[in-house]
């Protein structure tokens, strides 16, 4: 999950619309990516092999939004279900909200939830994550920089500290080079981790559009 990429059910989008005025300006995006690896802080979600993602967001006046956002993992399937509130103050944008990530294929003991707090300045990027049962908390960092032709350069490092016993703490980084809907990326982490994990650098290559 992204900085307001945040990476809907059909009910709870109902329930929005039924409850936005007509004075509310309202809109629904959805996205499609496919990734030769789904890697998330880090860590591939996917044993190394490839994944197909997709969500939905609906805004609401610009400033609240929910979503919901789904990919294959290894042996089971990822649904984040998310909302919050966005809004610019100053040279600032600033983006608050909760997300939950469940597993659908087990019995549930993995799900956990999120609260979140961002801040965009120019090209610069801050979000702290906080596990509301386990207190772990990620913060991350990311700059964009404009190369020739219309292409970006992302720099990203992380830096997952954990509350919960078994869990080591370790930092990510990762360099993203993406022009349109295409992405290639690097990354690694700062330790060797569990669940089969090498601590070797890993290659991405992804492809997103959003409707």
């Amino acid at each position: 999950m992204k900085l307001r990429t945040l990476a809907i059910k059909t009910g709870l989008l109902a329930a929005l619309s039924l409850g936005a005025t007509a004075t509310w300006a309202a809109q629904l995006s959805t996205n499609l990516t496919a990734t030769s690896n789904y890697i998330w802080r880090g860590v591939t979600q996917t044993n190394d092999a490839a994944a197909i993602q997709g969500g939905a967001d609906y805004t609401i006046n610009k400033n609240f939004y929910a979503g919901a956002w789904t990919s294959n993992i290894a042996g089971d399937t990822e649904l984040d279900i998310y909302g919050g509130y966005t809004n610019k103050f100053g040279a600032f944008d600033f983006d608050a909200g909760v997300v939950t990530y469940q597993y659908l294929g087990d019995s549930g003991t993995d799900d956990f939830t999120e609260v979140y707090a961002g801040a965009v300045y120019k090209n610069y990027s801050a979000k702290v994550s906080v596990d509301i049962n386990e207190t772990n908390i990620y913060l991350e960092g990311a700059a964009d920089f404009e190369l020739p032709d219309k292409y970006v350069l992302t720099a990203h490092v992380g830096i997952y500290s954990f509350d919960q016993a078994g869990r080591t703490d370790y930092n990510d980084y990762s360099v993203t080079v993406s022009k349109g809907e295409l992405s290639f990326s690097l990354s690694d982490t700062s330790e060797n981790l569990a669940q089969g994990q090498s601590d070797n650098m890993r290659v991405n290559i992804s492809w997103n559009k959003t409707f």
